[in-house]
């Protein structure tokens, strides 16, 4: 099993172990040293509870210390068909660009990534570990997690600023040439490009509970296969199943036809899986794969979006408040239908069946002391419905672990 969270009884156990034998013995006999090793007991017991030997045993040095390299990587992405019909669009139709059906969409890709060095100690599967940031995007990131032999559970909680991405506002910029040729009194089509979207415009907060159970728990390890914590001693493979809650809450700022939009997408998700472990020279070397479909139960979109009092999209010009005020009410009636088919595509569209993922590749070498291990981590959450509007969320962390046991 292997826990990812800050424990601080792991660092003191590992710590007294230190000590010269005659101060155990009197430690270990009474008071706090007496439940430091009922629980060391304790663990040691669950590492070999109902385990068959021949397949999995328990590391021969069970303490580790370790440097490694952590890498993760967050996507995410939105598409939507525009469907105003040019009935509803307030301008001469002999102006429109001849290619304006082709660009009735608006599309954003963004992404970010945090990179860090961690120092820590391991204790029969437990881990303290520090982290020494060397890029990070993310506003605030944390989680908590058992990865165990049988079972194991996970949450995980990210807020995402200053993200990098380019926007693809191919009908936005279609309406822009039909008021330019409107004013020019030509028809000329419509030149889109991607632009970038400026930092600060737009943010994601994510937050998921997932869990899994192992069945072939007896000859398969995951503590073996993804961290080298216990040892494979002869290739294994198990069927998985997995739960998953994850939500997700992108917002936008000036990026498609209000001030502000924001997209929240809710999902549960279920399925079956499978992972092998293949053992290579009695558990030196330890490959591990899993990757666990998952099928969409429930997916669910809303979107919400704010203007400061209407003036953002209805701009009005006289210095009089009375006059301007009138105004801005004349173009919102002018301009009423377009926007209350802006976001048809997104806003009542019914939610499709997907399939969501999740997949896990390791290596492990071991040699005398000595642990070299390469985790990779990948998921993929998608959310479709049938007016074609995507959203597809894809993360994937990789971390490298140098480690010495003692």
């Amino acid at each position: 099993m292997k826990y990812r969270f800050i424990l601080f009884l792991a660092l003191a156990i590992s710590c007294t172990l230190c000590a010269d034998a005659q101060e155990k013995k009197s430690f270990w006999s009474h008071g706090l040293g007496k439940l430091l090793k009922n629980v060391d007991d304790a663990v040691n017991r669950m590492q070999d509870a109902g385990l068959d030997s021949s397949y999995i045993r328990k590391q021969k040095y069970d303490r580790m210390v370790y440097v490694g390299y952590y890498g993760y990587f967050q996507q995410h992405d939105i598409e939507f068909p525009v469907l105003v019909n040019n009935a509803d669009i307030p301008l001469d139709a002999n102006y429109m660009p001849p290619n304006m059906n082709q660009k009735k969409y608006v599309m954003s890709d963004m992404h970010t990534y945090q990179s860090e060095f961690e120092l820590g100690i391991d204790w029969r599967g437990i881990s303290i570990e520090l982290p020494i940031p060397v890029r990070n995007r993310y506003s605030m990131s944390f989680g908590l997690a058992k990865n165990g032999s049988v079972w194991g559970a996970r949450i995980r909680y990210k807020h995402l600023r200053n993200m990098e991405g380019v926007l693809d506002a191919a009908f936005n910029q279609g309406m822009t040439q039909w008021k330019h040729n409107e004013e020019n009194k030509t028809a000329a089509p419509a030149e889109t490009y991607e632009t970038t979207i400026p930092s600060g415009a737009m943010d994601l907060k994510i937050f998921y509970v997932e869990g899994y159970y192992v069945f072939n728990h007896k000859k398969f390890s995951l503590a073996a296969g993804a961290y080298g914590d216990m040892v494979q001693r002869r290739s294994a493979g198990s069927l998985f199943v997995m739960a998953n809650y994850y939500q997700s809450l992108f917002g936008a700022d000036n990026l498609f036809n209000h001030e502000h939009d924001s997209f929240r997408n809710w999902k549960i998700s279920l399925g079956p899986g499978y992972g092998y472990n293949w053992s290579i020279k009695g558990g030196k070397v330890v490959i591990h794969f899993s990757v666990i479909p998952m099928i969409s139960l429930w997916n669910h979109l809303v979107h919400k979006y704010s203007d400061s009092n209407g003036e953002y999209a209805y701009a009005g010009t006289d210095p009089d408040p009375a006059i301007k005020a009138q105004q801005i009410e004349t173009e919102r009636q002018r301009w009423s239908n377009y926007d209350a088919h802006y976001y048809d595509a997104v806003d009542n569209g019914r939610s499709r069946f997907v399939f969501n993922c999740y997949a896990r590749l390791a290596v492990s070498y071991s040699f005398n002391r000595f642990l070299l291990n390469f985790l990779m981590n990948y998921r993929q959450y998608l959310y479709r419905n049938n007016a074609d509007t995507k959203i597809n969320n894809r993360e994937a962390d990789a971390q490298v672990n140098f480690g010495y046991r003692f």
